[in-house]
C-alpha cells in the first residue's frame, strides 16, 4: 500500500496578509486555544472591521471643529486594533491558568489513586472523571480513555493528552511518559514515587501561581481606578489646548 503524502495548501495573498499583520504569538495562541486557520482569519477580519469602524469617531469632530482632528482616526484605529489583541491575550492567559490548575489537580489525584489500588489505568481515569468538574479538561480525559481503549499499547494517546490538557510542556510529557511506562511495561513502585514527587512540586508551583494571580489582580485595581480618573483630565487639557490654539489663530 502506497504511503499518502499530504500536499501543503498554498496560502492566498489575503491569508498571507492576515499572518503578516498579526502579532508574533497570536496564531500560536489561537492554536493552543483549540482553534485553527479558519478561526484565526475570522478573528483578524473582525478585528480589522472594528478598527476601521472606530475611525468614524473622528469624522464628526473633524467636520464640526477642525480638519486636523481627522488625525484622531489613526489613533482610534491603532487603539482598536491593539485592544483586540490585548483582550485575546488576556483570555488566553486565563485559559492557560485554568489548564495549569486542572493539570496540577489531575497529577495529584492520579498518583493518589495509583498508590492506593492496583486497578487498571482505565478504571483509575474513570474514577477521576467523577471528581472533575465539567469542562474542557474533563472532556480531554474522557477522550484519553477512549483512545487508550482503542490503542492500549501505544504512547500516542498519552502524548496527545499532555499536549491538549497541559499545553505540551516538557513536564507534562515526562509525567505522561512515566505513567505510560508504569501501566504498560513495569509495575515498579519507584515510578509511582517519582510521579508523586513531580506532582508534589507541581502542586507547590500551582499554589504559588494562584497567589501571584490574586496579588496581580489586587495590585492592578488601584491602577485602573487612577487611569479612569485621569481620562477626564486628559480631555479637559486637550480641550483647553485646542481653545488656546484657535484663539491665537484668530488673532493672527
Amino acid at each position: 500500500m502506497e504511503e499518502i503524502t499530504e500536499i501543503p495548501i498554498e496560502k492566498t495573498r489575503m491569508q498571507r496578509f492576515w499572518h503578516l499583520v498579526a502579532e508574533q504569538d497570536l496564531y500560536e495562541m489561537v492554536e493552543k486555544s483549540g482553534f485553527g486557520e479558519y478561526e484565526f482569519y475570522l478573528f483578524q477580519k473582525r478585528r480589522m472591521r472594528n478598527a476601521l469602524l472606530s475611525t468614524l469617531a473622528a469624522v464628526i469632530p473633524a467636520f464640526l471643529v477642525s480638519p486636523w482632528l481627522s488625525l484622531l482616526s489613526i489613533i482610534f484605529f491603532v487603539y482598536s486594533w491593539r485592544n483586540a489583541y490585548t483582550k485575546e491575550k488576556h483570555e488566553y492567559n486565563g485559559l492557560v491558568y485554568e489548564k495549569q490548575i486542572s493539570w496540577y489537580v489531575f497529577q495529584r489525584l492520579i498518583v493518589t489513586y495509583l498508590q492506593d489500588s492496583n486497578e487498571s489505568i482505565i478504571t483509575t481515569f474513570r474514577k477521576l472523571l467523577d471528581r472533575l468538574e465539567d469542562g474542557e479538561f474533563k472532556n480531554n480525559l474522557y477522550r484519553l480513555i477512549i483512545d487508550i481503549t482503542e490503542s492500549p499499547n501505544k504512547v500516542q494517546p498519552y502524548m496527545q493528552f499532555a499536549e491538549v490538557a497541559a499545553g505540551g510542556t516538557d513536564e507534562a510529557r515526562t509525567f505522561m511518559t512515566s505513567l505510560y511506562n508504569y501501566t504498560n511495561h513495569t509495575s515498579d513502585s519507584s515510578i509511582i514515587d517519582e510521579l508523586s514527587d513531580i506532582a508534589r512540586k507541581a502542586m507547590m508551583r500551582g499554589i504559588e501561581d494562584i497567589r501571584k494571580h490574586k496579588e496581580r489582580t489586587f495590585i492592578m485595581y488601584p491602577t485602573k481606578l487612577t487611569m479612569v480618573n485621569f481620562i477626564p483630565m486628559i480631555g479637559y487639557m486637550a480641550g483647553a489646548a485646542f481653545d488656546i490654539f484657535t484663539r491665537n489663530m484668530n488673532n493672527l
